[in-house]
């Protein structure tokens, strides 16, 4: 599938594509915060599915404070922003992620 525009929801078939796999939890993982990450998380809620998460570390901005800046409007429309220690702790629970990643 190719990005034609910051969010990768726009113009593209990317979520009747997870809707077909059964995806309900989008995480994304990318540069920049402000632009690509930020325009795809929202268009990922705006999608409404279940639970969008935006890795904090594996994410960056030209500076701290931007990144930090950009990670806060994203917490404040629901977005959940763990690191990816934590993001991957959180599969430890039953299911398929947990199965995928041995836990």
């Amino acid at each position: 599938m190719s990005k034609k525009r910051f969010s990768a929801f726009w113009g593209t078939h990317l979520a009747s594509l997870l809707r077909r796999l059964g995806a309900a939890h989008v995480v994304i993982a990318g540069v920049q915060t402000p632009n690509c990450v930020r325009a795809t998380a929202f268009d990922a809620v705006a999608e409404d599915f279940a639970d969008v998460s935006v890795l904090a570390d594996a994410t960056a901005s030209a500076t701290p404070a931007v990144q930090e800046a950009n990670l806060a409007d994203l917490r404040a429309a629901g977005v959940h922003t763990p690191t990816l220690g934590q993001w991957r702790a959180s599969l430890a629970g039953p299911g398929l992620l947990g199965a995928l990643f041995g836990r």
